[in-house]
Order: structure tokens, then sequence, then C-alpha cells
């Protein structure tokens, strides 16, 4: 059990440390004059040293310890003190899954300069797809707090409101990101792009739309 604990504590410290490893193995591969821009027909339309490589992952690493650490102690700010051990199990479980994210983009990264071209890229949609249905499924858990979740003032002043409202945005975001994930894989690019903005968009919006509905429903029963 000790084990296990110690294995998710250094986890997301594991996943940083990849797209350093991937640099590493391909730093001799890397010529002297480097892509440091892509324009719309993913071709680089911007170059510069070699050593600008390292800036996307070493932005991507100090953003991903900026979230463990403020996800892992967030619940020492709360004003209201509500923070129950669920819901920091669900944040630290977020911060993880967040880190992974970055790790994926800056390998995405490191890989296109090293290729010179933004190849792939339906496979970034996909793992930013299954990304949202993950947060999706850990989203109906999560207790009324400031910090995640769909903080609309209505939803933070009524438990009800905000369980029914992720409950919803828990479905919506789950189905959604695999829809998408599937989509990434199916569409083409261009398409894909729109298809993908406009369905985070509607799964943005539905929860907050429903979360207001029924607070105006409520007020006028009272």
């Amino acid at each position: 059990m000790k084990q296990s604990k110690l294995f998710y504590q250094l986890l997301p410290f594991i996943v940083m440390a990849i797209p350093w490893t991937y640099l590493a193995f391909i730093w001799n591969e890397l010529p002297q004059s480097i892509p440091t821009h892509f324009g719309i027909s993913g071709e680089p339309d911007k170059f510069g040293p070699k050593n600008e490589i390292i800036i996307a992952p070493l932005i991507f690493t100090v953003a991903g310890i900026l979230t463990y650490f403020i996800l892992h102690n967030i619940h020492k700010i709360d004003p209201k003190k509500k923070y129950t051990a669920t819901t920091s199990s669900i944040l630290s479980k977020i911060s993880v899954a967040i880190i992974i994210l970055f790790c994926a983009v800056s390998l995405f990264l490191c890989y296109w300069t090293l290729k010179g071209k933004t190849a792939g890229l339906p496979l970034l949609f996909c793992t930013l797809s299954l990304f949202l249905a993950y947060i999706g499924n850990l989203m109906h858990s999560i207790k009324p707090n400031y910090f995640a979740g769909f903080r609309v003032p209505w939803a933070l002043e009524n438990e009800g409101n905000w369980r029914k409202t992720h409950q919803l945005a828990s479905k919506i975001w789950f189905t959604g990101g695999i829809v998408l994930a599937i989509a990434s894989l199916l569409l083409p690019l261009k398409v894909l792009v729109i298809v993908f903005i406009i369905s985070v968009s509607v799964m943005t919006l539905v929860p907050v739309f429903y979360s207001y509905n029924m607070y105006r429903t409520s007020t006028k029963t009272n």
C-alpha cells in the first residue's frame, strides 16, 4: 500500500521527465537551425538556434510543477474549509492528468521540430479528447468548491444545483470526449478543428445554462 502511494506521488515527476529524456535521445539528430514556428499548412515558417527547442519542455515542466503543488495544497486556502478527502483525491487525479497532457504536448512539439513539420495532429487531438473524457469521468464526484468544476454563483450557493449540474456535465464531457477521440482518427484535419472547437464550446456552455435554468426555476417557485 505504501509503495503504491509512493509511486502515485512520484508519477507526476516521472511523467515530467519523459519529454527531457526524449529530447536527450534526439539531441544529436537535430540540425543547428530548427523550426520554431509552423504555419497553417504545417510547414515551418520561422527558424532559430537549436537550443530554443528546450523552451517548450521547460515551460510545460514549470507549469506542471505549479499545477501539482497548487492542486495538492489548494484546500489550505479554501475560505469555507469545505474540502473533503474525496475532492482532494479528485484534484490530485486532475493534476496528474494535466501533467500527462503537458507531457504529450511537449513530446509532439519536440517531434515536430525533429521532423520539420506538424505530423500526427489527429493523434494530439485524440489525446486532448481523452483528457476531456477523463475529466468528465471525475466531474460527478466533485463537491462544491471555489477552484474546480462549474463554479457559477447559483451552483456554489446550492448543493442540489451543483450536484445536478456536475452529473449532467460528467455525462456530456465523458461522452463528448470519447466521440471526439474517435472523430480525431476519422475526420479530415480542417473539419476536425471546427468540430472540436464547436463541441468543446457546447460541452462547456450546456451545463452552465442548465445550472442557470435550475436557479431561475427555483426562484420563481419560491
